[in-house]
């Protein structure tokens, strides 16, 4: 790729004593790498393009005239010096002739010439700035041109530079808050996650009598209470999960699993709580057998908790949340289908990111978190497979997710944040 350089991609300054220093000014690297082309004037003379293509088209237009006229006046002025015979005439036609096509030849030569100027100037120069701008609009931001002319093209190109530095650094400053932010979550919830831990131990201790006897109305507002610790417990341990996958530490131990038995046995745990909500979850194997899959059954246990709590929880009473695999040509998908509430069709692109819940669920007043779609998915691509949302508002929602059947097919690294972030 001509005149397009490469430069080293900058790394975001890790999060230490100097922090503040790092927040303040993260742009060091950027700005060592690119400021020699920046510091640089285009040129000490300025030749517009217009003025270019004025010049050449006077060339174009007038020395053809101008050359033609110099040899008709001369040819006209020989013959009439004297008559001539008709041998004579002939001859001079012939000589014109000569001329003609000679002046021909050279205009098609400017011609050409002139093209190829035009097209150094403009057209190549804006060629290399398309390839520039799609590989921009892949984010890929550690390419810049060189600024080779000094015209309107110049100017252009520096101003596209200007405008990736920019870029570049505002992608630095995203990634050093995102950091800051992360870690600061992991620490607020670890703080959060011991005295909760410690409440609900109380309640438990004091429901089950063991710090003495309560009243009946007293051992309902103790439960009331637990609920909602357990709900404070569950979103810590979600901004957990969360903070680790952006800072790329989820951690997983894949090993060879009969996915047919791991699921129903799973699913019969929820059989129970969906029964009290009257609603039936109903597990459909396969006609066909499994090979076993690679999984980290710690993980895969969030990824069916989120999905089935989520379809019992915008179900319908009396609904029926239905669990199917089916077999694909190196994949499984595994569908968890429910008739509930559903998503809205405008929101429904929303769905996998972080703090997302449907305006519809907002409605119901229904608790959640609104990450757990969003891990649910960076697991699921840590396993090497995908996951899909189909929707209709009132009539149910379809989460379908794939795992393969293969090893190989496994990503060898955990997706970091910004692979991930990329894919959504």
């Amino acid at each position: 790729m001509p005149d397009i350089k490469k430069i080293q991609p900058e790394k975001a300054p890790k999060m230490n004593d100097n922090k503040q220093e790092a927040l303040t000014n993260p742009f060091q690297t950027v700005d060592a790498s690119i400021a020699p082309v920046f510091d640089q004037p285009i040129s000490e003379h300025y030749h517009s393009i217009f003025i270019r293509l004025i010049t050449t088209f006077f060339l174009l237009s007038v020395t053809p005239i101008t050359l033609s006229a110099i040899l008709t006046a001369a040819i006209y002025q020989s013959s009439i010096r004297e008559f001539l015979p008709e041998s004579s005439v002939q001859h001079i036609e012939q000589v014109l002739l000569a001329q003609n096509t000679l002046i021909l030849l050279l205009v098609v030569i400017m011609v050409v010439f002139a093209g190829s100027l035009i097209s150094a100037s403009l057209v190549r120069p804006l060629k290399r700035l398309l390839q520039l701008t799609r590989l921009v609009s892949e984010s890929k931001l550690q390419y810049q041109l060189k600024v080779a002319a000094a015209d309107e093209i110049g100017e252009l190109t520096e101003a596209f530079n200007t405008m990736i530095r920019k870029l570049r650094e505002q992608q630095t400053r995203e990634r050093v808050m995102s950091q800051m932010k992360s870690e600061f979550i992991s620490i607020a919830a670890h703080q959060l996650r011991t005295p909760l831990s410690a409440v609900k131990w109380t309640i438990k201790m004091m429901t089950d009598g063991d710090l003495g006897a309560i009243s009946k109305e007293q051992r309902e507002f103790l439960e009331r209470g637990y609920q909602v610790n357990e709900r404070m417990i569950a979103l810590v341990g979600d901004l957990l999960n969360v903070a680790r996958i952006e800072e790329g530490r989820f951690g997983y131990r894949f090993t060879p699993v009969d996915f047919i038995d791991y699921i129903s046995e799973f699913i019969k745990r929820y059989a129970q709580q969906a029964r009290s909500q009257n609603i039936e979850v109903v597990f459909e194997p396969p006609q066909t057998s499994l090979p076993k899959l690679n999984i980290d059954t710690s993980k895969m246990d969030l990824v069916l908790q989120n999905l089935l709590d989520n379809s019992i929880k915008y179900s319908y009473r009396g609904g029926v949340v239905r669990v199917f695999i089916t077999m694909l040509p190196q994949f499984v998908e595994i569908t968890v289908a429910d008739n509930g509430v559903g998503i809205p069709k405008h929101q429904i692109h929303r769905v996998f990111t972080k703090f997302f819940r449907g305006d519809n669920v907002v409605r119901l007043q229904t608790e959640g978190s609104g990450l757990g779609l969003f891990i649910v998915r960076n697991i699921i691509k840590n396993h090497g497979g995908d996951i899909r949302v189909e929707s209709e508002e009132n009539k149910g929602t379809k989460m379908i997710f794939t795992l393969p059947t293969s090893k190989e097919l496994i990503p060898p690294h955990e997706i970091t944040f910004e692979e991930f972030i990329g894919g959504l």
